[in-house]
């Protein structure tokens, strides 16, 4: 298959380049030709212009072009009748997504991602009070800016809170299993999405081992989590409790809004923030490299981590 050719104009907009490639989506950063003003515009696919994309981007107008936070991607404008290609016109943000950073060799420091949860939090933490549920949250759709501001975007999965939506959609590694058997869905949900963002960025896996997604299906609605400490054995008890409470399985069994859920998070990153021992001691390193580190730590007052490579990252 050929990739779609660039446009060169977009209503009034001059097309610069392709910035990004969602599932139903090409995304092009562009300039307004009169204010100059930068923009990113998503645009459907060719393949993809049937009425069930056409009604998702729809939704995805009707509910997030209301939204306004500062840790949100506002929308600037849309046009979803558009023969050639509906598209959306968004706020551009010089940022990199997550899943730059959702690899065992690429993890951010844990003060990093404590400030990333934070922000997005508080941006999900919104859009339950104006009625919306984000449904897809997970790296790829969290913009980290040079000045440390996170962004959330896409929300071409968002559904009106306490509803189900017209179909079961999202991403499987981040999805809550009550969303997965299409049920209607509250805060909960993102909340659960959100922390299984945070498993991955702190330790480059998700909460779950699988082949395919016949297994991951399986996985997300009947095994719990794998043990955070498995990959990251220096996080301090409060952090994992607040990861692994937001990850149960049973909706009632998590944190009952994002309230409660700040509650128990604010005390984990203050007990981070105020600590003196490096948290970020194991980050990058296997399991194996990891309990030579504790070994010779153990042994040796003066070691440092500098005497060991990243080469051996991938026992």
């Amino acid at each position: 298959m050929h990739p779609e050719a660039i446009p060169s104009h977009i209503g009034k907009y001059s097309i610069a380049q392709q910035i990004g490639v969602g599932e139903s989506s090409n995304v092009y950063f562009a300039i307004e030709e009169k204010s100059f003003v930068s923009v990113a515009i998503k645009i459907l696919r060719e393949n993809r212009q049937s009425e069930v994309y056409r009604k998702l981007l729809a939704n995805e107008v009707s509910l997030a072009s209301k939204l306004d936070h500062k840790n949100i991607v506002r929308i600037l404008k849309a046009n979803t009748d558009k023969k050639f290609g509906p598209y959306v016109v968004m706020e551009y943000v010089k940022g990199l997504s997550l899943d730059k950073h959702q690899h065992g060799d690429t993890l951010l420091p844990i003060y990093t991602v404590i400030s990333i949860t934070e922000q997005i939090a508080s941006a999900l933490q919104y859009i339950a009070s104006q009625g919306v549920i984000h449904r897809d949250v997970k790296p790829e759709n969290i913009l980290l800016m040079p000045n440390g501001m996170a962004k959330l975007t896409d929300f071409g999965c968002a559904i009106p809170l306490g509803t189900s939506g017209e179909m079961v959609a999202g991403s499987l590694a981040y999805m809550s299993p009550e969303q997965l058997d299409g049920m209607p869905l509250d805060e909960r949900a993102d909340i659960y999405s959100l922390a299984a963002t945070m498993y991955r960025l702190l330790t480059g896996k998700n909460t779950f081992e699988a082949d395919n997604n016949f297994d991951a299906r399986i996985a997300v609605l009947n095994f719990p989590a794998i043990p955070i400490q498995k990959f990251r054995r220096e996080l301090p008890p409060e952090l994992v409790h607040v990861i692994h409470r937001a990850l149960q399985k049973n909706a009632p069994d998590r944190y009952l809004n994002w309230s409660e859920f700040f509650i128990d998070f604010g005390m984990a990153a203050h007990i981070i923030r105020m600590s003196d021992y490096d948290m970020d001691m194991y980050r990058g390193f296997s399991m194996s490299t990891q309990s030579e580190l504790s070994r010779s730590m153990s042994t040796d007052d003066r070691f440092s981590r500098s005497g060991f490579s990243r080469s051996i990252m991938h026992n």
